[in-house]
């Protein structure tokens, strides 16, 4: 796939996971076309992968080259004027949709500032002439004066294209708040245009330019949409991912940044983070000094430095949310409220045991309106009803927030966190070894991704081993460097996709790459039709990316049935059930 759009995220391949996302916002972008899409905000805290998500779903509606134009725009945060604003805004709207109608990736990110005349000039040169006399009008209501009937024109020139021209469009705003609160409607900035959201009122109805939006502030979004766009949004959230996925995030993150993880190390790391791949990025692309990842004491340092030390940064990204909620509500038993909360973060708890417990001076009244000005800048959680309350649901954030303001308010020593760190990976372990136990094997927990660091780091030294212990390996087989390592997934977005475990390429032309299949299972051996399934997926990647020579590969933990031993001989398949191959 060609990522026409650069994303933040850097190399394509360090975007892990979310297919359960993927699925569900390509099935949403793809039922515009039969007007069935409702406009949706995504609602995720900073570094859950909004962004990334919202940039790979243009980048693979763009490719696919359907019937849905992709148009992605975030609003940054910094003030700007509103006539600055709707042109940025505008401009990159059309050079998005002259990119996407002449198959030119280049117009999404022009060499030259994009302006009206140079989008002019663009659409003529691509045959699109009718987008001329567009770009003329709002060129004429910038320069008019009239900036309301600016921000009208340009917010719905998506849907007008779409309504005149019979296409569909999907509208990706990213940090959809910033709308109401970063935009001005003087030059000088001092009157702000705190009610610029709510202009999609009618707007975000379209079925032919439905919103897909999101923003980094969950309180606060969902506060504009329910307050200035009532019922024109569905909420998704976007959670922490799930086991596997985390594990495949920390495997990919520590060959990409060369940060080495173990088998137990990366249990840990993805029990303990729950799956959130903010915390796992950070722990992963720490800048503590004495950074050891294949330990538990290493872990727990560097666990210890992300929450306590200024330069950690889990510890600078919350305290951005709560610096930012300090110093919009008056902080008067804000801190007691927030560490009471955190202490007691496995229940809900209600406004009268908050008065009570914390001998709160104020009223009822006062207390609700405090809580929830908390909960708008997320460090706090709604309960079932406006009654009751909840800390953050982690295991980090409360670590993060007791650091900096537990001793202020009772005893502590913050020592105590580091304490809990290791106590918590002890409890970890054990559950690592149970789950060991259970299985009955000692190694192959993530059995992928032990083969993928094997062929990356170690086949090299201990090719005759490797060799001895693999059945069918041609002759003159010879493990090399490889170009890439990783699993390979092909269009997993469409129902045709496919994907299998193992892709090393070889650097050099006369080396052989391997694609292979991982089987790590338990009593059920691989049967023949698992191979011919396999062997249908090698034809397909062989094809697409050219490679010659290859070698076949499957490992299965439970060996294989007679007849795959078989077809797996006759058909130049090499395999191997040794357990040695998990061993780094």
């Amino acid at each position: 796939m060609e990522y026409s759009l650069e994303e933040r995220i850097g190399n394509p391949d360090l975007f892990v996971g979310r297919k359960e996302e993927l699925a569900f916002f390509l099935k949403w972008i793809r039922e515009i076309e039969e007007r069935k899409s409702k406009s949706t905000a995504i609602l995720a805290r900073r570094k859950m992968g909004k962004s990334a998500l919202m940039e790979r779903l243009f980048n693979i509606t763009f490719d696919k080259n359907g019937g849905v134009i992709p148009f992605y725009y975030e609003v940054k945060e910094g003030k700007k004027w509103v006539v600055d604003f709707c042109q940025d805004f505008f401009l990159t709207f059309i050079y998005q949709y002259i990119a996407f109608k002449s198959r030119k990736a280049i117009y999404l990110k022009p060499l030259i500032e994009p302006n009206f005349d140079r989008a002019k000039q663009a659409a003529a040169k691509e045959g699109l002439d009718y987008l001329i006399e567009i770009i003329e009008g709002i060129e004429h209501a910038s320069q008019s004066g009239h900036v309301d009937l600016l921000w009208q024109s340009v917010r719905d020139m998506p849907k007008a294209v779409a309504f005149i021209r019979k296409e569909f469009i999907v509208q990706i705003i990213d940090e959809f708040q910033f709308l109401n609160a970063m935009i001005y409607w003087d030059e000088a900035k001092t009157r702000l245009a705190d009610d610029l959201a709510g202009g999609y009122l009618s707007t975000a109805e379209s079925k032919t330019a439905p919103l897909l939006v999101s923003g980094s502030w969950v309180g606060w979004l969902m506060n504009e949409l329910i307050t200035m766009l009532p019922a024109r949004f569905r909420f998704t959230p976007l959670e922490n991912m799930p086991e596997d996925e985390a594990v495949e995030m920390i495997f990919k993150y520590s060959r990409f940044f060369d940060v080495p993880v173990t088998e137990e190390t990366a249990f840990l790391i993805a029990r303990l983070t729950e799956g959130s791949p903010f915390y796992i990025s950070s722990i992963l692309r720490s800048q503590y000094r004495d950074k050891d990842l294949s330990t538990i004491e290493g872990l727990s340092k560097t666990l210890e430095f992300e929450t306590l030390n200024d330069r950690g940064e889990i510890k600078s990204t919350w305290m951005e949310y709560v610096t930012t909620a300090f110093s919009r509500v008056n902080d008067r038993y804000a801190k007691n409220i927030v560490l009471y909360l955190c202490k007691h973060k496995e229940r809900e708890v209600t406004r009268r045991e908050l008065l009570e417990k914390l001998s709160l001076d104020m009223t009822d009244a006062e207390l609700e309106k405090k809580l929830k000005a908390l909960v708008k800048a997320d460090i706090i959680e709604q309960g079932r009803s406006y009654f009751y309350y909840r800390g953050v649901q982690d295991n980090i954030f409360g670590k993060v927030f007791r650091g900096v303001y537990q001793d202020e308010i009772e005893d502590f020593e913050v020592g105590e966190i580091g304490r809990e760190y290791r106590e918590a990976f002890e409890k970890l372990k054990k559950q690592y070894h149970r789950l060991q136990g259970k299985y009955n094997y000692q190694k192959g927990y993530f059995a992928e991704y032990l083969i993928l660091s094997q062929l990356m780091y170690h086949a090299r030294k201990k090719s005759d081993l490797l060799k001895s212990i693999t059945h069918n390996l041609p002759p003159d087989f010879e493990f090399c460097d490889y170009s890439r390592v990783w699993s390979y997934r092909y269009a997993p977005e469409f129902a045709e996709g496919f994907s299998v475990d193992i892709y090393a390429r070889s650097r050099l032309a006369e080396g052989y790459s391997i694609i292979g299949e991982v089987k790590n299972r338990d009593k059920k051996k691989f049967s023949k039709d698992e191979v011919l399934e396999f062997e249908k997926k090698l034809k397909q990647i062989v094809e697409l990316e050219q490679l010659s020579p290859i070698v076949d590969f499957i490992f299965s933990r439970e060996g294989f049935t007679k007849e795959a031993e078989e077809y797996c001989l006759a058909h130049g398949i090499a395999y191997t059930e040794d357990p040695r191959w998990l061993d780094i």
